[in-house]
Formats: structure tokens, C-alpha cells, sequence
């Protein structure tokens, strides 16, 4: 029964990667690789590429790219790197050639809309595609290699590598000419945007809030907790090291929407209490993730 469990949720993963690739090869290919906004990553290289040389086929360009890196991804980062970037990795520029396969096709130019709607869609919906992927542990391949490299063997933070591969590239589209000065601010704003909706997803549905709560009615407050929430408590013996005095913290996980609530009630039993939250991005374990 696990097993067949466990083999529904990965073909679940699989096609909810298939998904989220087709979403950002669409955003490419409908929206930015028409309007030459060279972003960040293989992507951005693909765009170069075409505008330099005639009839150049930008899903050629990051199929042929993302090989290399692969293998690359295979002698310094193992089988196991290998095997999870691979399926991405082909799948994104084979998506990427059909969607331009049908928008050459289809009487519809995007060029004649404001360079600021494209943008915001575009950067939408690939930030809501690569979130799928991520979220179900797939990876586009691409730059992704290079970061993992640069932290394996340089220590170089993700954060820190992506921003300097990105930043090289986007700035490349500028100096060969291929944009100017307004679509190079574009394409800047386009990798916040896509970058903050990609977290968005990858952390959607743990909207959570962790509350610490010091009361000396701490009984009365996790009784509240435990049979009017109907939510688990912890408690945690403290010192406060001001008053050397001993005393109870009340840890407690539970959705945001309750958060306001509980906040009153703790309010009316003890307007003394001692009382803080903080989002909690991952929530794991029974009663959240566990049937």
C-alpha cells in the first residue's frame, strides 16, 4: 500500500516538473525571446544567439548548452546531480521549439504590446513554472550547474553566484547591442520579479506561523490552544536572565488565518503575556504534511 502510495506521488512530481517547464519554455518563447530581453542563465544566451547570427535557433543553443553542462554536472558533481537535472535540462528547449514551432504560427504578435505588461506576465508565469519544478525537486539545468560548482568547490553561496552569472549575461545583451539601455532595466526587473514568485510558490501552503508565548497563566492559555484550536503545544521550561526567574515558553505551530485569534484570546487571559511569531517557511510532520 506505501508503495503504491509513493509511486502515485512521484508520477504526481514528474508531471507537475512537465507542467512547470511547459509554463516558463511558454514565458520564453511567447514573451521574452520575441521582445530580445535577454534575461539571466542559458536562457539570456539563447537570446544573444539568435540576434547575432541569422536564422539561429535559440532552443538549439540551451539544448547543446545545458549537454555540456550536464556531463560537467556529471564528472564534478556525481550520477546522482545527473540523473535529477537531466530530465529538465532536455525537457525545457524541446518545449522551448515546440511553443516557437506554434507562435510562428498563430497571428498573434506580442511585440505590439507595452514592454511593461510583458514583463510582469512573463516574469509570472515562468516564476510560478520554475516554483513547480523546484518545489517537486527538478531543475531546469543550465546556470543551476555552474552554481552548484562554484559552491562545491569555491564555497561560493548560490545567491551570490547566481546574481554574478546573471548579471554577466544581462549585461552581455547590453554591450553587443542586442538591448538598450530601457530593455537592459527590463530584463534587471524581470529577474527580481520571476525570482520573488518562484520563492513564492516553492513555499506555498506553508503558510504558518510559529508563536512563543511566556504567560504565568500558561496553563490556561495551552488548555485554548490544545481544545479550542484543536492544535498541538509545546512547553518549554526558560530562565529569563534578568530576573534569574524560571519560567514557561508555549511553542505552538498553526495557519496564519488562526494567528489573530489566538492573539485576542492570549490577550484576554494574560494582557501581561509575553507573546511573539514568526512565519515559519516549512512546516513538517504530523499534522501538517503527514496524513
Amino acid at each position: 500500500m506505501e508503495t503504491k502510495k509513493n509511486f502515485k506521488k512521484k508520477i504526481k512530481e514528474w508531471l507537475n516538473i512537465i507542467g512547470g517547464v511547459a509554463m516558463a519554455s511558454f514565458a520564453f518563447s511567447f514573451f521574452l525571446s520575441p521582445k530580445n530581453i535577454v534575461i539571466g542563465g542559458v536562457s539570456g544566451i539563447g537570446i544573444i544567439l539568435k540576434n547575432l547570427i541569422s536564422g539561429y535557433d535559440p532552443a538549439f543553443t540551451i539544448l547543446i548548452i545545458n549537454i555540456f553542462l550536464l556531463l560537467l554536472g556529471l564528472l564534478l558533481l556525481g550520477r546522482d546531480f545527473f540523473l535529477k537535472t537531466a530530465f529538465g535540462s532536455i525537457l525545457f528547449p524541446l518545449f522551448i521549439g515546440l511553443f516557437e514551432f506554434i507562435y510562428a504560427r498563430i497571428k498573434i504578435d506580442v511585440t505590439e504590446l507595452d514592454m511593461v505588461l510583458i514583463v510582469l506576465f512573463s516574469a509570472l508565469i515562468m516564476g510560478v513554472g520554475l516554483g513547480i519544478v523546484v518545489r517537486n525537486g527538478g531543475t531546469t539545468g543550465g546556470s543551476e550547474v555552474i552554481q552548484k560548482v562554484f559552491f562545491r568547490f569555491f564555497h561560493m553561496p548560490y545567491s551570490v553566484s547566481l546574481y554574478i552569472i546573471d548579471g554577466l549575461i544581462i549585461t552581455l545583451g547590453l554591450a553587443v547591442g542586442i538591448s538598450d539601455l530601457q530593455t537592459f532595466l527590463y530584463a534587471i526587473v524581470f529577474t527580481y520579479l520571476s525570482g520573488v514568485v518562484v520563492d513564492t510558490i516553492v513555499f506555498a501552503g506553508f503558510n504558518k506561523r510559529a508563536v512563543y508565548i511566556i504567560s504565568a497563566k500558561h496553563e490556561e492559555i495551552k488548555n485554548v490552544i490544545l481544545h479550542n484550536f484543536e492544535r498541538g503545544v509545546t512547553s518549554i521550561k526558560v530562565v529569563g536572565e534578568y530576573s534569574k526567574n524560571e519560567r514557561t515558553l508555549l511553542l505552538c505551530v498553526l495557519p496564519s488565518i488562526e494567528y489573530f485569534r489566538l492573539r485576542n484570546i492570549v490577550e484576554e487571559i494574560d494582557k501581561n503575556a509575553f507573546f511573539f511569531a514568526v512565519r515559519a517557511s516549512e512546516v513538517r510532520g504530523e499534522g501538517f504534511s503527514y496524513d
